[in-house]
């Protein structure tokens, strides 16, 4: 059961919070256009690409992801011989976050402050004609403690649950100091292309991923990725990962297989026959003026790394289905995504990277709706997530964003679960920009 009531402590700091957001947004009624790396190259808006608030995508945001950030705008180029075509000035974006997190589990009127968080430099856009590429550079360590874990037991003795211990997280903002994320799209014609990727930390559909449902960690709608995802419950949609993505793809459907290693930097595999495999399909209708989204995912395999004789097995099983649609709903904008996924429980002789209790299958469903109550500027949203092993523990986010311009938002909101663990109960303050 849901917690009904928080502490005193807690409820004198959310008053002072919504106060503060209250106030900041009654003094930001200025509105500029957004001016990140795209921008900059194709001279458009970030509402062109984004729906309701970066970074969620809409139908030409993915349209424009789909060809490999190479279109082009009224930037000099140059050009030449073997298909030579490139901005003559390197765009780059600056992403920062500063967040104010309080939970029940620290007391008084300590709630942590989390500077820089997710901080990093994204170079990308039009390499060449037919190539595109997306660097990401993290700018400082993170720390912080809201990560509810993958639930996943270990148990000393698999036949008693009592021996059973879950992993319950190393904190939502968990990094480890600089880090870098980097893709080059190369589009061998309108439905194929080839996507080598690195990610320290972003999962396996950093290679290439359309929706907005949390099957990559940055691709979401929300600040809080557990809060409606079941693939970042699961740990199935984030964490290290490198590989190529072989992708085929029409304006309705995307088929995606990676084949790929969970670790990122450099390290010891063998590419031939020795990594993991990711499959992914999506299908887009549009039903009635409604963008629509539909896909699955599985994740299958086991990969030797390291530098060691034998090297470290890391076994890998899971999948996931999830949807989304985003539209109007009496003038106002809406967002509604779904998602669930299994990691079946691994074996005496295999221990899934995503499930290592021996006994029992991980499952989770999450829901997410987001309405935009002022055209443009605010957005209030609702969250629900279920994940089970043994037990079953349920969270509820609540939340509202405010865009000060396209490229800067203000976001607060709070969570509430039946966890046992005291910072599963928090809330959050967070200043978001992209310039």
């Amino acid at each position: 059961m849901i917690k009904k009531h928080f502490s005193k402590t807690r409820t004198r700091h959310l008053t002072s919070l919504l106060f503060f957001f209250i106030t900041f947004n009654l003094l930001s009624s200025f509105n500029t256009y957004a001016v990140p790396a795209f921008a900059r190259q194709t001279d458009m808006t970030c509402n062109s690409c984004h729906f309701q608030s970066f970074p969620a995508l809409n139908s030409f945001g993915r349209v424009f992801r789909a060809g490999g950030y190479t279109l082009p705008g009224s930037q000099t180029k140059i050009e030449g011989d073997n298909e030579l075509s490139m901005p003559g000035i390197l765009n780059a974006t600056v992403i920062t976050k500063i967040r104010y997190m309080l939970d029940d589990q620290v007391d008084e009127n300590r709630g942590e402050i989390q500077w820089p968080d997710e901080a990093a430099i994204l170079v990308g856009g039009r390499a060449a004609e037919n190539i595109g590429f997306l660097m990401e550079l993290g700018l400082g360590p993170v720390g912080a403690h809201a990560d509810t874990g993958t639930g996943a037991l270990t148990c000393t003795d698999p036949s008693n649950v009592t021996t059973c211990t879950a992993d319950t997280g190393t904190g939502e903002g968990d990094t480890h100091g600089t880090f870098l994320s980097t893709k080059f799209h190369f589009k061998i014609n309108e439905q194929f292309a080839i996507i080598p990727f690195s990610t320290d930390g972003l999962g396996v559909g950093y290679g290439y991923e359309l929706l907005n449902t949390g099957a990559q960690r940055s691709q979401r709608p929300i600040e809080n990725r557990k809060g409606f995802s079941a693939g970042q419950l699961l740990g199935t949609a984030s964490g290290e990962a490198t590989g190529v993505a072989f992708i085929y793809q029409t304006p309705d459907w995307v088929i995606n297989y990676s084949h790929w290693t969970p670790t990122w930097g450099n390290d010891h595999v063998n590419i031939f026959g020795g990594l993991a495999n990711y499959l992914r399909i999506i299908y887009m209708p549009n039903f009635g003026g409604w963008d629509t989204g539909f896909g699955i995912s599985s994740i299958s395999g086991d990969v030797e790394s390291g530098d060691t004789n034998p090297g470290t097995i890391t076994y890998l099983d899971g999948w996931t289905l999830d949807a989304q649609i985003q539209g109007e709903f009496n003038e106002m904008s809406l967002g509604v995504y779904a998602s669930y996924g299994v990691t079946p429980k691994s074996s005496p002789t295999e221990t899934n990277k995503y499930n290592s209790s021996l006994t029992d299958d991980a499952t989770a469903y999450g829901l997410a709706a987001k309405l935009g109550v002022i055209p443009g500027k605010t957005q209030v949203y609702a969250g629900y997530t279920s994940h089970e092993t043994t037990t079953e523990i349920t969270t509820y986010t609540i939340g509202i964003q405010q865009m000060l311009t396209q490229n800067v938002k203000i976001e607060f909101f709070t969570v509430s679960s039946d966890s046992t663990k005291p910072s599963d109960d928090y809330s959050m303050l967070m200043l978001f920009a992209g310039f």
